[in-house]
């Protein structure tokens, strides 16, 4: 994943933690450094705010170029 791609946020396989985002469209705005070593962070835009999600709740609709 990377900066511009259009992603949805989904349910995660690694944890049993429910997001009440998911299903949300947004776009991500920004990689940043989170405390988990074993996944990557985003910030991501959606229509109303930003999140800061971890990779694995992300699904890539649709990649920038």
């Amino acid at each position: 994943m990377k900066v511009g791609d259009l992603i949805k946020i989904v349910q995660s396989k690694r944890d049993a933690l429910h997001s009440h985002f998911d299903g949300q469209v947004g776009i991500i705005v920004r990689k940043t450094l989170g405390n988990d070593a074993v996944a990557d962070w985003y910030d991501v835009l959606t229509r109303d705010r930003i999140l800061y999600i971890r990779a694995d709740y992300l699904e890539v609709i649709n990649e920038s170029r």
